[in-house]
């Protein structure tokens, strides 16, 4: 079975490439279905423990009767049923995995067109560092990358509130 949100990503992508304002809210969702996921995956874990349990304690008994022998029975059909959610659960886990990525790098592309004029502002900001001093200090180039990475930093920030106006 497919996830929704991911059929949706999918189906929408090049619409979501001409509006990298309506990824924020998908990659939101998929944050909120990963979280949700891993609950649940905590939870299939800790029956598939306390089952695990009952199993071996019932496989101790000597000679077990046969209510003990349907308890054991119905305890396998628990832990393959836990074991096929816990599957269904991974492979969720991944495609959402994969749509947050996929939603990152359309959203990255749609700011592509920036890089060049973070470039030149960080050689600005060198150039003026150096003006301003006379000469006397020139910025190298961790200086340069420093600039460089708190514009990135600042421009591609995931939720940063922004000022509706």
């Amino acid at each position: 079975m497919e996830h929704p949100l991911a059929a949706a990503v999918l189906n929408n992508l090049p619409h979501l490439l001409d509006n990298p304002d309506l990824i924020q809210p998908l990659l939101d969702l998929a944050y909120a279905d990963l979280n949700r996921n891993s609950v649940l995956g905590f939870e299939a874990a800790a029956r598939m423990m306390e089952a695990l349990r009952l199993e071996a304690e019932l496989e101790a008994l000597p000679v077990p009767t046969e209510e003990e022998r349907n308890k054991y029975a119905a305890i396998g059909t628990v832990i393959e049923a836990l074991m096929a959610s816990a599957e269904f659960l991974l492979k969720q886990q991944l495609l959402l995995l994969q749509v947050i990525g996929l939603l990152l790098l359309v959203r990255a592309w749609s700011r592509a067109h920036i890089l060049p004029l973070l470039l030149f502002a960080a050689v600005s900001a060198a150039v003026v560092v150096y003006v301003s001093t006379g000469g006397g200090v020139v910025p190298g180039f961790r200086s340069f990358v420093r600039f460089f990475v708190l514009m990135l930093d600042f421009l591609f920030a995931f939720n940063r509130p922004r000022r509706d106006g």
